[in-house]
């Protein structure tokens, strides 16, 4: 089994759910993080929500870090969705085990 690491873009009172966080201002020590933790991923695990906007910009960013982004294997976790345009990607449904 796998580890699970999780990354959150999240302000002190807990709000996560805005698209941007005031006061949030990329750099590099943020894009230091970022490109190890990508190297060291081996597949995403992400919302409805978080994989429409990510398919909505992804394919058709450049780099190095675009493409890893972009070639890593995608789990989506929805109900709803129907059709995975950004691949590779896998439907996560129905019952989860426990």
């Amino acid at each position: 089994m796998r580890k699970l690491i999780i990354t959150e873009f999240i302000s002190v009172d807990g709000i996560a759910e805005v698209e941007k966080l005031p006061g949030v201002t990329w750099n590099d020590e943020m894009n230091a993080f970022k490109e190890d933790e990508l190297a060291d991923s081996g597949a995403m695990l992400l919302g409805r929500t978080t994989y429409e906007i990510f398919a909505g910009s992804w394919p058709s960013e450049t780099g190095d870090f675009a493409d890893r982004f972009n070639a890593l294997p995608k789990y989506v976790a929805s109900t709803s969705l129907k059709a995975l345009d950004w691949q590779p990607a896998e439907l996560v449904a129905g019952p989860l085990p426990e």
